[in-house]
């Protein structure tokens, strides 16, 4: 089978006119005006997009989100949502006369489905389920709607008793009621009673969307054994056909991420062109790992393309364009995105010209300013509406024509932006024990003056399968490393192995190594930024959030140069991870290849826990957690902090009374980043 890797001709996109230098620096108050788009939804027809536009409300502590419509021109831009609540992944019908998304009409209620006539007239609520819609997908004639909803508890007479007693398999330490499965349910467009289409104690994964075959005869979505969160890792692709009413499975293992495109006409190594559907394939057995592209042919199961002989990078997302694929990965510090040819054949031949190799052709993104962020739709003419990041601005909507090498912004909710001083950012290279380089992005202080030596903080990534790239928001959803920027700090965010930007071979090099090896890395990095002079050896700080965390407390065990740290829902003892975790035993068996319930399990985890190397603290630290985090237990927060403590070591612990792995609020959020930022202010100016 030829293959064909065209990379997506976004490297020459149009970048908005550079302003004269701003003399105002951002605070967190600024940031709080921070506008932030997502899920653009070309039209059928290509002259349309809409759009989630969200501001921060600061008095009522939260996000609120509207659907916007706008001409693929940037004209004309109205807001479509009003009274809704939590808007959500809008869809155009086939044909373009409708828009669904997902909404409540009260704050703390599920969100339901809605469908909204594009000629004039308010939105219809197709969906009353109590737990409310996960996602959805339209029929291809457009009369109907598939979505996901999970069950209501089957023994509610019982739990009105208080008999509520959980049975727990991998649940987290928070579990206070039994999971529910999730299944298929069919409603019509027009409204009316919504028929369930599936059941059974297995659960269709949580967060993934129904997909239809183009012929309306199946629905196909990705199922896993049970609905415990950390069993998704066991997901694989199923067909529910509409006229038998019946399940099966693809038989293509654990996957991820049906998606369902076509083809040319023609064969080629036996493979009919025809429905094809691509899967996330994990290339080690599970997903916590490296994941290739897997395009199959549906009427046979054989694969068509596997990415992994072209492409050595984990793959984020990708949707279809006409016959082919675009697909987002990182690389280096860039969110990139290149096309996948698969049958667009012509005399037997597969369409345009193989490049020498992927990496070579990564150069012409050189001089774009703008990153592909994968967040992004086409239309059925060939148009591509997509979210686009950049290092001097937050993200905005771009615009690709069918066949054009230029895409243009069509957004501007974050204009006010020009009146501040935003600080640049650059890739960082550097060596690394594993005979291979790192990179990682280096920000520098707003008033950067040459030859000059100022301070140094490390933030560090989670994940660890995740990268940082150069886009100015950032992981933590806004803009922390511009507020230490605009302190006069350099801001290193390192990628160290176990990252997913660099290829398999990195990634894979923190398997058994989990704390040790990514910790050996950020010291190799600190020495070469040192090695360039322009850092004041005598003030540079350390930080992180999860896998960052766990980084930060490591790396303050293992040296004594650090001014100041602060470690956030750091992993600090990998036993507690590994029995309280909503990703427990799956995760640990990933990435130690052994659980920790034998002596020789124990020691493997404990030799990779901080908490063994609590002693050797001598740096003034900062713990910072959420009160039910359910992905790192507040007791790893609370077992450090008392370990240094009782050691004479200078520690403060700040608890922010949520739930989940990092805040969402944007006044819990904002609590945490400037306890962060003041950390560094007090201990390092």
């Amino acid at each position: 089978m030829i293959r064909t890797l065209i990379l997506l001709p976004l490297a020459f996109l149009a970048a908005s006119a550079t302003t004269p230098a701003a003399q105002r620096v951002l605070t967190f108050e600024d940031l709080r005006r921070v506008v932030t788009v997502s899920q653009p939804r070309i039209s059928p027809n290509g002259e349309q997009i809409v759009y989630v536009r969200s501001k921060v409300d600061w008095k009522a502590d939260r996000n609120r989100s509207e659907l916007v419509l706008v001409n693929v021109d940037g004209t004309g831009a109205r807001t479509l949502t009003h009274s809704r609540i939590g808007v959500s992944n809008p869809q155009w019908s086939p044909d373009g006369t409708h828009l669904a998304f997902l909404a409540s009409l009260e704050a703390g209620k599920p969100a339901q489905l809605f469908a909204m006539p594009m000629n004039g007239g308010d939105s219809l609520q197709l969906t009353t389920n109590k737990a409310g819609v996960q996602d959805y997908a339209w029929r291809p004639d457009g009369n109907a709607l598939a979505y996901i909803s999970d069950d209501d508890p089957a023994n509610q007479k019982a739990l009105d008793k208080h008999l509520d007693a959980v049975v727990i398999t991998d649940n987290d330490y928070l579990t206070r009621e039994a999971t529910q499965s999730a299944h298929l349910w069919l409603v019509d467009a027009s409204g009316g009673a919504a028929n369930r289409l599936t059941s059974g104690t297995w659960s269709v994964v949580k967060g993934t969307a129904p997909v239809w075959a183009p012929d309306s005869s199946k629905i196909y979505y990705q199922r896993q054994p049970d609905p415990i969160f950390a069993h998704f890792v066991s997901q694989t692709t199923y067909a529910y056909d509409i006229r038998s009413k019946a399940s099966a499975d693809l038989g293509f293992g654990v996957d991820s991420d049906p998606k369902v495109g076509s083809s040319n006409s023609g064969s080629l190594n036996g493979v009919t062109g025809g429905p094809l559907i691509a899967v996330a394939k994990p290339r080690h057995g599970t997903l916590f790992l490296q994941n290739d592209l897997s395009i199959r042919s549906l009427s046979d199961g054989h694969e068509v393309f596997n990415s992994s002989a072209d492409v050595d990078r984990n793959v984020h997302s990708y949707f279809w364009l006409g016959p082919d694929l675009i697909v987002s990965t990182a690389n280096g510090v860039r969110s990139v995105a290149f096309r996948v040819g698969t049958l667009n054949m012509s005399n037997g031949t597969v369409n345009g010209p193989r490049r020498p190799g992927w990496a070579a052709a990564l150069g012409i993104f050189s001089d774009s300013p703008v990153d592909f962020s994968g967040d992004a739709t086409a239309s059925t003419n060939g148009a591509i509406a997509f979210v686009g990041l950049r290092r001097d601005r937050p993200a905005e909507i771009y615009y690709l024509p069918p066949g054009s090498s230029t895409a243009t912004q069509i957004t501007n909710e974050n204009a006010w932006m020009s009146d501040f001083a935003i600080a640049r950012s650059e890739a960082f290279e550097w060596q690394t024990d594993m005979g291979s380089k790192a990179v990682g992005v280096l920000t520098y202080p707003v008033h950067y003056v040459a030859g000059q030596k100022y301070p140094l903080v490390l933030d560090i990534h989670g994940g660890p399968v995740s990268t940082s790239t150069w886009d100015m928001v950032g992981l933590e959803g806004l803009s922390l490393v511009q507020i230490l920027a605009a302190h006069d700090y350099f801001v290193f965010r390192p990628n160290y192995r176990g990252s997913d930007n660099m290829g398999d071979a990195f990634l894979q090099g923190i398997v058994g190594d989990m704390a040790s090896g990514p910790g050996r890395d950020n010291l190799a990095a600190v020495a070469a930024l040192r090695a360039t002079g322009m850092i004041d050896e005598s003030r540079i700080g350390v930080s992180g959030w999860s896998g960052g965390g766990l980084q930060t407390s490591w790396l303050i065990g293992h040296a004594n140069f650090w001014r100041a740290a602060v470690m956030g829902a750091a992993v600090t003892d990998q036993y507690q991870k590994a029995v309280l975790s909503d990703i427990n035993e799956p995760f640990n068996q990933a990435f130690f290849n052994v659980l920790p319930f034998t002596p020789a399990g124990r020691a493997a985890y404990a030799a990779e826990s901080p908490i063994t190397f609590v002693d050797n603290v001598k740096t003034p630290t900062l713990i910072l957690s959420d009160t039910r985090d359910q992905r790192v237990p507040v007791s790893q927060a609370y077992t450090f902090y008392h370990a240094l403590r009782d050691r004479g070591a200078t520690v403060k612990f700040t608890a922010v009374p949520r739930y989940g792995h990092f805040p969402t609020d944007p006044v819990g959020r904002e609590i945490t980043l400037r306890a962060w930022a003041g950390w560094f202010d007090r201990w390092m100016k």
